[in-house]
C-alpha cells in the first residue's frame, strides 16, 4: 500500500466490521468512511441522538486507565488506541469512524483487524500537503509510576521501546522505523495482555467484560 509522505490521505471507500468491545462486552458495529482534506479523524456515535462526533485530538483526551478515552461534552469513546494506531501507521489522515456503541471491537486484542479494515477500504492520496510536528530539540515527560517518554529530532518516525512487568518480569525491547509495512508486520499483530494479579481489580471496576483467555 503506497502512501505519499508529503500529502494527506483518506480511505478510498467505506468498510465495516463488527465484534465485541473489550471493557463493556457489548456487541458493536464499526464503519470507516472517507473524509475531506483537513478533516482529521473523528469518531461518530451512531447510537446517540444527533449522532455526535468526537475529534481525535489531544485536547479531547479524558483518561488513560487501561484504555484511551476521548470525549467532547458528555460524549465519550473508549479504547480508541488500536484504531488510531492503525490509521496513523497506515497513512490515513482523514476519516470518520462510525460506531453504534461507546467502544470499538477488540478483535483478538491486536490492531490487526483495523489494518485489515483499512486495506479493504483502500487508501487514497488527497491534493493537500500534510502538516507535521517538527521536533527540533529533545523533550521528555515522566509519569508518577516511572514511565518515561523521550522525543528526539529525526528525519523519520522511529520508536525505541523498553517494557517490563512488575518486578522487572518479562522485559522486552523494540527499536524500529515505523512504516505501513513495518507496522503491519511487526506491531499490528501484537496482542493486549494482562497480568493474572490485575484481572480481579479490573473486574471489580466493571471492566474487561469482553476479555477472554483465548
Amino acid at each position: 500500500m503506497a502512501v505519499s509522505p508529503e500529502f494527506q490521505h483518506t480511505v478510498s471507500k467505506t468498510a465495516s466490521l463488527s465484534g465485541t468491545s473489550l471493557h463493556t462486552g457489548e456487541k458493536v458495529s464499526l464503519k470507516l468512511h472517507p473524509a475531506p482534506v483537513g478533516y482529521g479523524i473523528k469518531f461518530k456515535r451512531k447510537d446517540l441522538q444527533d449522532e455526535p462526533t468526537i475529534d481525535a485530538k489531544i485536547e479531547n483526551l479524558k483518561t488513560v486507565e487501561r484504555a484511551t478515552t476521548i470525549g467532547e461534552g458528555s460524549v465519550r469513546v473508549h479504547t480508541v488506541e488500536h484504531v488510531l494506531a492503525a490509521l496513523s501507521a497506515m497513512g490515513v489522515d482523514n476519516a470518520i469512524v462510525e460506531m453504534d456503541a461507546n467502544e470499538p471491537p477488540i478483535g483478538d486484542g491486536s490492531a490487526q483487524l483495523y489494518v485489515d479494515l483499512i486495506k479493504r477500504a483502500g487508501v487514497t492520496v488527497q491534493e493537500e500537503p500534510r502538516k507535521f510536528f517538527d521536533v527540533r530539540e529533545p523533550m521528555h515527560v515522566e509519569s508518577k509510576t516511572g514511565a518515561l517518554l523521550v522525543l528526539l529530532p529525526d528525519e523519520k518516525f522511529r520508536i525505541s521501546c523498553t517494557q517490563a512487568g512488575p518486578n522487572n518480569r518479562f522485559p522486552q525491547y523494540l527499536s524500529m522505523e515505523v512504516t505501513p509495512a513495518a507496522f503491519e508486520r511487526e506491531i499490528a499483530p501484537a496482542r493486549t495482555f494482562v497480568y493474572y494479579e490485575d484481572v480481579q481489580p479490573l473486574m471489580e471496576k466493571n471492566l474487561i467484560k469482553g476479555g477472554s483467555l483465548e
